[in-house]
């Protein structure tokens, strides 16, 4: 792991932002989400969901050279995230967004994102729901699953009304990741609200 990443996921740790042994596999795990689709570019831009402690998103911005937008609801975590971005020399590359997914889903972001990520962010229909409409056409959406076989967990139908199709599974030293791609503009109606995602999920 890098010096520099390595004191930072510590540094989440004493925050209590992440679990030690999250932050001892975090270099390994978040370049797991890079392992199976395109590498955004220079220019393109990335959005990770809920980066909380900073996995996977601090540690993707130091394996990419494109634009980071890190959402995280809790404005304490966000102003780790800023400091952890400077810290790591990413910071002209980082953007810490202090709001809820679901908000970003409508604003400047939507339909202009080349990959999407989500460690832990909530289920799959709620994850689902708010990365899908970031996305720009053939954009990624990659998830962290669980050890077992998680394709049950990702019905087709919904996927379609969301602009998005299976773009594959991989596993990457021992870790399991998911991968959607978009096919199409994201319905109007996404994201809902959140106690409308809540009440009725996608799946």
């Amino acid at each position: 792991m890098d010096g520099g990443v390595g004191r930072v996921l510590d540094a989440a740790v004493d925050e209590g932002f992440l679990t030690s042994g999250a932050a001892s596999e975090g270099f390994r795990h978040s370049s797991g989400f890079l392992a199976g689709t395109p590498l955004p570019t220079a220019g393109q831009s990335a959005v990770d969901l809920g980066s909380g402690g900073g996995l996977p998103g601090l540690v993707l911005a130091t394996l990419t050279n494109c634009n980071w937008f890190l959402v995280e609801r809790s404005e304490r975590r966000c102003r780790f995230l800023e400091w952890a971005a400077r810290s790591l020399e990413v910071f002209d590359r980082v953007s810490v967004v202090h709001a809820d997914a679901t908000e970003v889903g409508r604003g400047e972001l939507r339909c202009s994102v080349t990959l999407v990520t989500a460690r832990a962010f909530g289920p799959p229909g709620v994850t689902i729901e708010c990365g899908a409409p970031l996305l720009a056409d053939e954009g990624h959406l990659v998830v962290s699953e669980p050890p077992e076989d998680g394709r049950a967990r990702w019905p087709e139908d919904p996927l379609g009304e969301l602009g998005l199709s299976d773009a594959g599974a991989w596993e990457h030293e021992g870790a399991r990741f998911q991968a959607f791609r978009s096919d199409g503009p994201c319905g109007d109606r996404y994201p809902r609200a959140w106690k409308a995602i809540e009440r009725s999920p996608v799946f």
